[in-house]
């Protein structure tokens, strides 16, 4: 087996696991809600944690959501300019912006995880853990785009994003 067939496995167990970790947030958040607005208007009884927990785990669904959108394609994109162009200077536009956003993600990395340690002594009110744990959501983000942008930018063959997303589509369907 070769090395980039390998590294594909470990971006696709991280991919997944993010799917995972999104999914169950998105769950928990959603119940959490839930319980509270039941709660609050059939019982006339409210839970400390029913604002503070939601806020947490909307912030890590949002960012991982993201970063996962991203990785199969389906991130909003805007091409008709881009698309009037041939093939090759396509091409280099995708590898431009692809070296850009990755230069963002590594600038947005640095300065989310300055503010998540700086957060670190601060506690949510009523569930008494460091807001560090909510903020932390978003340099983790930054690493899996940063994964992403990478796995696009060193694989052997690329192809353009309309490409993909046609190639994404047809490995579901097998």
């Amino acid at each position: 087996m070769n090395s980039q067939g390998n590294d594909r496995k470990i971006v696709n167990i991280v991919y997944k696991l993010a799917e995972v970790i999104a999914a169950v947030f998105f769950i928990l958040m959603c119940l959490s809600v839930s319980i509270q607005v039941t709660a609050r208007y059939l019982f006339n009884i409210t839970f400390g944690w029913g604002e503070e927990l939601p806020i947490f785990l909307f912030l890590w669904v949002s960012f991982v959501s993201a970063a996962v959108a991203y990785r199969d394609g389906s991130h909003l994109s805007v091409d008709f300019i881009v698309s009037k162009f041939n093939r090759k200077v396509r091409f280099a536009i995708y590898y431009i912006n692809l070296a850009l956003s990755l230069v963002f993600v590594f600038i947005i990395l640095y300065y989310e995880t300055l503010m998540t340690l700086s957060t670190r002594k601060s506690t949510f009110v009523v569930l008494k853990i460091s807001k560090a744990y909510c903020y932390v959501g978003i340099p983790f983000s930054c690493a899996l785009f940063a994964l992403f942008i990478l796995e696009k930018l060193l694989v052997k063959r690329p192809v353009l994003p309309e490409e993909e997303k046609q190639i994404i589509e047809g490995q579901e369907h097998s």
